[in-house]
Protein backbone atom coordinates (compact mmCIF):
# COMPACT_ATOMS: atom_id res chain seq x y z
CA UNK A 1 0.00 0.00 0.00
CA UNK A 2 1.27 3.49 -0.89
CA UNK A 3 2.19 5.68 2.06
CA UNK A 4 -0.13 8.64 2.61
CA UNK A 5 2.08 11.72 2.34
CA UNK A 6 1.88 15.43 3.09
CA UNK A 7 1.22 16.04 -0.59
CA UNK A 8 -1.67 13.56 -0.49
CA UNK A 9 -3.17 15.19 2.59
CA UNK A 10 -2.72 18.75 1.34
CA UNK A 11 -4.24 17.72 -1.99
CA UNK A 12 -7.23 16.07 -0.30
CA UNK A 13 -7.90 19.15 1.83
CA UNK A 14 -7.43 21.48 -1.15
CA UNK A 15 -10.01 19.31 -2.95
CA UNK A 16 -12.52 20.38 -0.30
CA UNK A 17 -11.21 23.96 0.01
CA UNK A 18 -9.30 25.06 -3.10
CA UNK A 19 -8.18 28.17 -1.25
CA UNK A 20 -6.27 25.99 1.25
CA UNK A 21 -3.67 25.02 -1.36
CA UNK A 22 -2.08 28.49 -1.47
CA UNK A 23 -2.25 28.74 2.35
CA UNK A 24 -0.33 25.49 2.70
CA UNK A 25 2.17 26.51 0.03
CA UNK A 26 2.76 29.87 1.73
CA UNK A 27 3.16 28.22 5.14
CA UNK A 28 5.61 25.62 3.85
CA UNK A 29 7.11 27.05 0.70
CA UNK A 30 5.31 24.49 -1.41
CA UNK A 31 7.73 21.78 -0.34
CA UNK A 32 6.31 18.37 0.53
CA UNK A 33 9.62 16.80 1.52
CA UNK A 34 8.56 15.48 4.92
CA UNK A 35 6.20 12.63 5.63
CA UNK A 36 4.88 14.43 8.73
CA UNK A 37 1.12 14.87 8.32
CA UNK A 38 0.79 16.94 11.48
CA UNK A 39 2.13 20.12 9.91
CA UNK A 40 -0.57 20.02 7.22
CA UNK A 41 -3.32 19.81 9.81
CA UNK A 42 -1.59 22.50 11.88
CA UNK A 43 -2.03 24.83 8.90
CA UNK A 44 -5.50 23.51 8.11
CA UNK A 45 -7.19 23.92 11.51
CA UNK A 46 -6.73 27.72 11.77
CA UNK A 47 -7.71 27.98 8.12
CA UNK A 48 -10.88 25.96 8.76
CA UNK A 49 -11.74 28.09 11.77
CA UNK A 50 -11.42 31.26 9.69
CA UNK A 51 -13.60 30.33 6.71
CA UNK A 52 -17.34 29.81 6.42
CA UNK A 53 -17.81 26.36 4.90
CA UNK A 54 -21.10 25.34 3.38
CA UNK A 55 -22.97 22.26 4.56
CA UNK A 56 -21.41 20.09 1.84
CA UNK A 57 -17.91 21.21 2.78
CA UNK A 58 -18.56 20.41 6.45
CA UNK A 59 -19.73 16.94 5.42
CA UNK A 60 -16.59 16.46 3.32
CA UNK A 61 -14.36 17.58 6.19
CA UNK A 62 -16.09 15.17 8.57
CA UNK A 63 -15.83 12.36 6.03
CA UNK A 64 -12.13 13.09 5.61
CA UNK A 65 -11.56 13.05 9.39
CA UNK A 66 -13.62 9.87 9.80
CA UNK A 67 -11.51 8.14 7.15
CA UNK A 68 -8.27 9.39 8.69
CA UNK A 69 -9.25 7.97 12.08
CA UNK A 70 -10.35 4.68 10.50
CA UNK A 71 -7.02 4.43 8.64
CA UNK A 72 -5.13 4.31 11.92
CA UNK A 73 -1.42 4.95 12.30
CA UNK A 74 -0.01 8.35 11.30
CA UNK A 75 -3.24 9.43 9.63
CA UNK A 76 -5.29 8.82 12.76
CA UNK A 77 -2.71 10.37 15.06
CA UNK A 78 -2.33 13.53 13.00
CA UNK A 79 -6.08 14.04 12.55
CA UNK A 80 -6.75 13.37 16.22
CA UNK A 81 -3.96 15.43 17.77
CA UNK A 82 -4.02 18.37 15.37
CA UNK A 83 -7.73 18.71 14.57
CA UNK A 84 -10.15 16.61 16.58
CA UNK A 85 -8.62 17.35 19.99
CA UNK A 86 -8.88 21.09 19.25
CA UNK A 87 -12.38 21.48 17.80
CA UNK A 88 -13.62 23.17 20.98
CA UNK A 89 -10.70 25.63 20.98
CA UNK A 90 -11.60 26.93 17.53
CA UNK A 91 -15.34 26.68 18.21
CA UNK A 92 -16.28 24.36 15.36
CA UNK A 93 -17.15 21.31 17.46
CA UNK A 94 -20.91 21.88 17.31
CA UNK A 95 -21.08 21.78 13.54
CA UNK A 96 -18.71 18.80 13.14
CA UNK A 97 -19.82 16.62 16.08
CA UNK A 98 -23.03 15.28 14.47
CA UNK A 99 -21.11 14.42 11.29
CA UNK A 100 -18.29 12.48 12.94
CA UNK A 101 -18.11 8.73 13.34
CA UNK A 102 -18.15 7.17 16.80
CA UNK A 103 -14.42 6.53 16.47
CA UNK A 104 -13.65 10.13 15.47
CA UNK A 105 -15.84 11.47 18.28
CA UNK A 106 -13.74 9.50 20.75
CA UNK A 107 -10.78 11.71 19.75
CA UNK A 108 -12.59 15.00 20.47
CA UNK A 109 -11.57 16.66 23.72
CA UNK A 110 -13.64 19.10 25.75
Amino acid sequence: MKKYTQADLAGDLAGIFPEFGPVWAADHGGEFSSSNLHSVYQSFLPFLASVRPGNEQWKLVADHLNKAVAAGGDQENAAATCVLEHLHHVKIHRVLWPLLSKEARACVRA
